[in-house]
């Protein structure tokens, strides 16, 4: 599957991504931003088939879902390790725009991370790897 990533606000196109390495890259650039960052993903060849978020905020992050096997939207849900939401919500934001998410929505980052690795790899469906809730 090839992806494109969108999280730079500055970028005039999205990073394509095809490769468990090139996943990594995005991924290593959106941790690497300050405070909590969302970076989203579309099927390049098909954008509006579904929409895929990784949020990432040091030791935790959140993934939303949206495709045509899930219309609503889903949102991560913590099941084993639950992170205290700070006061006034949990928000990511995604070139400057902030995104909410609910309050046990966030785990951990690694667990964020290696759910964007089975999206790419199992075709741009929902991942099975982590709990959902509907968004």
């Amino acid at each position: 599957m090839k992806l494109e990533a969108w999280w730079d606000e500055d970028a005039d196109e999205g990073t394509i991504v095809e490769t468990p390495a090139e996943l990594d890259a995005v991924l290593d650039a959106v941790a690497a931003l300050d405070g909590p960052a969302l970076v989203q993903f579309y099927d390049a060849d098909e954008p509006k088939q579904v929409e895929f978020a990784v949020g990432l905020n040091g030791d935790r992050g959140v993934l939303r879902y949206a495709g045509l096997d899930d219309m609503g939207g889903s949102t991560s849900r913590a099941t084993k390790q639950r992170f205290t939401a700070p006061e006034g919500g949990v928000l990511y934001y995604c070139m400057s725009a902030d995104t909410e998410f609910p309050d046990d929505a966030e785990i951990p980052a690694a667990d964020a991370r290696e759910a964007a690795h089975e999206f790419l790899r199992i075709g741009g469906t929902r991942p099975t790897g982590v709990a959902w809730q509907d968004a």
